[in-house]
């Protein structure tokens, strides 16, 4: 299974689910649904649009009551499924690198591997950087599969729109930790950074579109 990256509304990302999906979703989010279906048995975009972004944008609701005042700012972008969408394939091999680099800078008293291995997220710095949870400098790279368009320096657990627990962090300050951790460890100063800094870089160009844009940025495997 490949990792791709994604910025965009997640009505977009989530129009191109299977029904089976879209139905989960309006009902986790209590939207009212009727799947209208084509000629061809299958139901269409144009109809499954309007419950996707309701159901999107009572998520998005739910958030805000949740994290009342710990945010800077509006937590609003735009959840229109026409708007601007970016994509691209950091792979899970130059992934698990950029996750091992932030590991190793939280525990640089264990070994750095010499390269990422199958088994990287068995890694004893990185399991542990795990555990200090939002306590660690590079929470933002080491722990969320969606980021938001928000300036917040934590991380949270809550559920995504199909009942699933998923980790949130702040796109803009994964940005400031990727350009840490970029200083911190410079391409050049093993093979782990070395296939890491290729997927920082795309990280990190994604995550300066998604704040351009004001997009949600996600994870997608």
């Amino acid at each position: 299974m490949g990792l791709d990256l994604y910025v965009g509304s997640l009505t977009r990302y989530y129009l191109e689910s299977p029904v089976a999906v879209v139905e989960q979703m309006a009902r986790h989010q209590r939207v009212p649904y009727a799947i209208v279906h084509d000629a061809r048995g299958l139901a269409g975009g144009h109809e499954l649009g309007p419950v996707i972004q309701s159901a999107v944008l009572a998520w998005r609701e739910g958030l805000r009551q949740q994290l009342h005042e710990r945010v800077d700012g509006s937590l609003d972008w735009d959840e229109s499924p026409g708007g601007p969408c970016f994509t691209d394939k950091p792979g899970w091999g130059g992934y698990g690198g950029l996750l091992l680099l932030a590991a190793h800078q939280e525990y640089p008293e264990l070994p750095l591997p010499d390269e990422v291995s199958a088994d990287w997220a068995d890694d004893p710095a990185y399991l542990a950087s795990l555990d200090t949870g939002s306590g660690s400098r590079f929470d933002q790279v080491l722990i969320p599969d969606l980021w938001l368009p928000s300036r917040f320096g934590f991380t949270f657990r809550t559920q995504d729109l199909t009942g699933q627990e998923i980790e949130v962090g702040s796109s803009a300050m994964l940005l400031t930790q990727l350009a840490a951790l970029r200083a911190a460890h410079p391409a050049g100063s093993s093979p782990v950074a070395a296939t890491a800094h290729a997927t920082l870089a795309v990280l990190h160009r994604m995550a300066e579109r998604a704040m351009e844009h004001g997009l949600p940025m996600k994870l997608d495997f």
